[in-house]
């Protein structure tokens, strides 16, 4: 007795949803060409003419370290717990 399996493949109902990535814009490539006169680099489109720059980021101030004051008469408390591997 021979038991009839089926060969169904089921695909993940995901799948059903998804539709074609939109077509892709090919940009020609930009190079850098070094400024002899400030020794920096300019990015310059194919045809010679130099891209604009952006303006840069401001950076950010919240990894400097500040002086700790947890006693009550304002004298900083920094290194009474940080002797190190002397303990």
């Amino acid at each position: 007795m021979k038991t009839k399996v089926h060969d169904e493949r089921i695909a993940p109902w995901g799948v059903s949803r998804m539709k074609p990535f939109p077509a892709a814009a090919v940009l020609p490539a930009a190079r850098p060409v070094l400024n002899a006169a400030t020794q920096t680099a300019v990015w310059v489109r194919p045809d010679g003419t130099p891209m604009p720059t952006m303006d840069r980021h401001k950076r950010s101030e919240t990894s400097q370290e500040t002086a700790t004051k947890t006693s009550l008469d304002g004298t900083p408390d920094q290194g009474s717990d940080q002797q190190g591997d002397n303990d």
